[in-house]
C-alpha cells in the first residue's frame, strides 16, 4: 500500500513545532503517537473529578476528547480508543443531571441530560448546542462498534449503553423542534431565548440525530436533519471568490447580518459535510465552496489564520479551532496541507489545546480515505 501523501507532507513535529526529517513511515506514527499521548493525558485529567458542565466545560471541553476518540476509532479501528471512550462516556454520563436531581428552571424539571448556568443568569438550563456536542460523539462510537464485527463483541454492550443515554439526553429537545419558516426547512427553538437558536446550536444537535440514525440503521431522524440543513444551506451568503459566509445568528427570514467565527462555524461545517455524505441537502459543489472559505478566507497560505468565516479579525483567540475544520481534509489535500501548516503551528495549538486530538484525528482519517465517500445513491435530498 503506497504511503498516504498526508504522512509524506507530515513535516511538523507536534508539541514543539521543529521541523526535522524523518523517514515516511515514521511520520504517521509520531502523529498517531503524539494522539495517543493526548488523549490519554486528557482522559485521565477530565476523570479526576465528577463530571459536570455548569460552566459548559464538558461540552466545550472533554466533547472534543469524546469526539476525537470516536474519529480515531473510525479510522483505525484500534480497540485502545474504544477502551478509552468507554471510560471517559461513563464518566460524562454519570454527571447527568437526572442522575444528581438538577432541575432545568426553563422546563421545570430534571432532564436526562447536561445544564449550565453559565448563559442565563445563573439560572439552571439545558442547551440544546451542549446536549449535541456531548451525545453526537456517543452516537458515533456506537456506530463505528455495531459495524465492526471484532469491535462488537467486545464493546457491544457499552455501545449500547451509550446509545440510549444520548439518545435519552437529545430526546429532551424534541419539543424545541418547529417546521418552517420556509418549504421544507426547520429549526429549533431556544426556551431561554423565545426565538431560533444560532445556526450552530441546532446543528450541533442534528450532528447527533445523524449518529444515531447511523447507528441504529433507520432514518427516523432524517426528515429533521434536512429540514435544518435546508434552513443553514438557505442562509448562506455566496462571496466573490466562490466561497461561502454566513452569520453566527440567522433570521427566520433572511441570512442575518455579519460573519460567524471560526470556533462555532466549525460545528456548521462538519454538519455540512456530514449531511453531504448522507446525501441530504449538501452537495459536492457545496463542500468544495466550504473548502474555498477555507483556504481563502479562514487559513491562510501566509500562516494568518482569521477569526470570522468572513476573513476578518486576524490573530484570533479562535485559532485553534480550526483545526475542527479538518472533515474537510478527506476531500481536497490542500486542506490537510494548510491544516498541517497553520493548524499544527505552535500559536494555534496553544490557542485552543482542546482541538488538537481531534484536528489529529481528522488527519489520519483524511489519510486513511484516500476517496472519501460518495452521497447515498438517492443523491442530495433538496
Amino acid at each position: 500500500m503506497p504511503t498516504p501523501r498526508y504522512l509524506i507532507l507530515f513535516l511538523v513535529t507536534l508539541g514543539c513545532g521543529v521541523v526535522r526529517a524523518a523517514a515516511p513511515a515514521t511520520r504517521g506514527a509520531e502523529l498517531i503517537a503524539r494522539f495517543d499521548q493526548l488523549v490519554a493525558d486528557q482522559t485521565q485529567a477530565a476523570i479526576r473529578a465528577p463530571a459536570g458542565n455548569d460552566q459548559g466545560n464538558l461540552a466545550w471541553g472533554e466533547s472534543y476528547l469524546l469526539h476525537a476518540l470516536a474519529e480515531m476509532l473510525e479510522a483505525t479501528r484500534d480497540p485502545k480508543y474504544a477502551d478509552l471512550f468507554v471510560r471517559l462516556a461513563d464518566w460524562a454520563i454519570a454527571g447527568r443531571d437526572d442522575r444528581h436531581g438538577r432541575r432545568d428552571e426553563y422546563r421545570h424539571g430534571v432532564l436526562k441530560a447536561w445544564s449550565s448556568t453559565k448563559y442565563t443568569e445563573g439560572k439552571r438550563y439545558v442547551w440544546a448546542v451542549h446536549t449535541g456536542m456531548i451525545a453526537a460523539p456517543m452516537a458515533q462510537f456506537a456506530s463505528v462498534i455495531r459495524r465492526d464485527p471484532g469491535l462488537r463483541v467486545r464493546f457491544g454492550a457499552a455501545a449500547d449503553r451509550i446509545l440510549a443515554a444520548a439518545q435519552e439526553a437529545v430526546a429532551e429537545h424534541d419539543e424545541q423542534y418547529r417546521a418552517g419558516p420556509g418549504p421544507d426547512e426547520g429549526y429549533l427553538l431556544g426556551l431561554s431565548l423565545n426565538r431560533n437558536l444560532p445556526l450552530n446550536m441546532q446543528n450541533a444537535l442534528a450532528r447527533a440525530w445523524i449518529y444515531i440514525d447511523d447507528a441504529t440503521g433507520t432514518d427516523s431522524r432524517r426528515k429533521q436533519t434536512a429540514a435544518l440543513a435546508r434552513f443553514f444551506r438557505n442562509r448562506i451568503r455566496d462571496t466573490d471568490d466562490g466561497a461561502y459566509a454566513w452569520a453566527y445568528w440567522a433570521d427566520l427570514d433572511g441570512p442575518g447580518r455579519g460573519f460567524e467565527d471560526i470556533s462555532h462555524a466549525a460545528i456548521n461545517v462538519d454538519f455540512a459535510v456530514l449531511c453531504h455524505e448522507r446525501g441530504i441537502v449538501f452537495a459536492a459543489d457545496d463542500v468544495r465552496r466550504l473548502e474555498k472559505t477555507l483556504l481563502h478566507k479562514v487559513g491562510l497560505a501566509t500562516g494568518q489564520i482569521a477569526g470570522t468565516v468572513g476573513g476578518t479579525g486576524t490573530g484570533t483567540s479562535y485559532a485553534g479551532a480550526i483545526l475542527r475544520w479538518g472533515r474537510l481534509a478527506a476531500y481536497n489535500p490542500r486542506i490537510r496541507d494548510r491544516l498541517i501548516a497553520v493548524g499544527l503551528a505552535p500559536d494555534a495549538q496553544a490557542a485552543n489545546p482542546s482541538s488538537v486530538p481531534l484536528g489529529i484525528a481528522y488527519l489520519v482519517r483524511a489519510g486513511a480515505r484516500a476517496n472519501p465517500p460518495a452521497p447515498t445513491a438517492t443523491g442530495p435530498s433538496h
